[in-house]
């Protein structure tokens, strides 16, 4: 659930930098000088926070999918005979499916 809703952040977050750039990029086309400067600055930090933005949220999904696969392995270690069978039945299973009939 945490996943979603910073995925949802995220790209909430891209939309709004997207938007930003937009009206810097406008506002740059109606002002000279100093302003540029400033407008220019503007973008780079929106665009600096961002990138950490998705840093972090890929760090985090990264500590997850290594959680997930953690348990996944302690899993199977408990339970050898379990996966075997759990794999056979769908191995069997998907082999019923794929067969012709004629």
């Amino acid at each position: 659930m945490q996943e979603q809703l910073d995925s949802n952040r995220l790209k909430q977050d891209l939309r709004n930098v997207v938007n930003d750039v937009e009206k810097i990029l406008d506002d740059m086309s109606e002002t000279a000088g100093e302003q540029v400067g400033e407008l220019k600055s503007r973008a780079g930090r929106q665009l600096r926070d961002v990138s950490a933005r998705l840093g972090e949220v890929e760090r985090n999904a990264s500590v997850r999918m290594r959680a997930a696969g953690q348990r996944t392995q302690e899993y199977v270690q408990q339970h050898p005979w379990a996966v075997i069978g759990g794999a056979s039945a769908m191995a069997f299973l998907l082999g019923m499916l794929s067969r012709t009939r004629h």
